[in-house]
């Protein structure tokens, strides 16, 4: 009997060392996340038997088991979608699970990996950033088939769309997280998206708008500021970035920006 796609994906390659790979790359990536984990372990305690339990740093390694454990039950979350098509199940069952995850509030679940997800892949700790702006987006949007009203699954799939360059599309979620919770935040990443998208004259509008809500938004200004500078306008900048200062420390990016306008004029 012929087999299936499934079955090929998860056919074991034996080679000549002892460890295992597998055909279907999610499944490597699982098989390897818990190498790393008893790989790991072995080499923790092997510190702590040379250096003594105070000079290990357990907030660190509890962090780092911590993520390496969510990303193999992420990845384990990924398999089972792939094998499961919901598109075979009645509407009724489909229903009841939605009803279920509802009472669970598993949408919930869902934005705080994608929260945690995200934050990783702004700091760099994901080689495939990617891949890893891809799932952020399949885990709000898993939570936002579990709870439609949930405008941070919305927030967080802009965000991850801003990561892809996907400007216009990151709007529209802000959009539709505005939509069931104003938020000055969602207001302020559209203006965010708009002066990454070129559209200067949208972003600096959004900016006015919130500032007359809040006038010491120090991100509102900061973002004016470099809407500015982005368009050009340097002296303009130069104002908003002295604005800013006076409300808060700028971070190093922005002096250097500061500092260029300066330059310019």
């Amino acid at each position: 009997m012929k087999e299936s796609k499934d079955e090929q994906d998860i056919k074991i390659n034996k080679r000549s060392t002892d460890k295992v790979f597998f055909e279907s790359t999610l499944l490597q990536q699982i098989s390897d996340g818990i190498d790393f984990i008893r790989d790991e372990s072995r080499e923790i305690l092997r510190e702590i038997d040379l250096r003594g339990l105070d000079e290990v740093d357990i907030e660190e390694i509890g962090q780092k088991a911590y993520n390496q454990i969510s990303d193999i039950a992420d990845e384990m979350s990924q398999l089972k979608s792939d094998f499961i098509n919901d598109e075979d199940f009645p509407e009724s069952i489909k229903e009841s699970s939605k009803n279920f995850k509802a009472a669970l509030n598993r949408d919930e679940d869902y934005v705080r990996r994608a929260q945690r997800r995200l934050d990783r892949t702004n700091s760099n700790e994901f080689v495939d950033n990617i891949r890893s702006n891809v799932r952020v987006i399949e885990l709000c949007d898993n939570a936002i088939a579990v709870n439609s009203s949930n405008a941070e699954a919305y927030y967080l799939k802009g965000r991850a769309l801003v990561n892809l360059d996907k400007y216009p599309e990151a709007i529209e979620e802000y959009i539709n997280s505005l939509a069931v919770k104003d938020d000055i935040k969602v207001w302020i990443a559209i203006a965010n998206a708009n002066t990454l998208n070129e559209d200067y004259a949208d972003a600096i509008n959004v900016y006015d708008s919130v500032l007359q809500r809040d006038e010491n938004s120090f991100d509102a200004v900061k973002g004016k500021a470099l809407a500015y500078y982005s368009c050009g306008d340097y002296k303009k900048a130069d104002e908003e970035f002295k604005k800013a200062s006076e409300l808060d420390s700028l971070d190093d990016s922005s002096k250097k920006i500061w500092g260029e306008c300066l330059e310019y004029i």
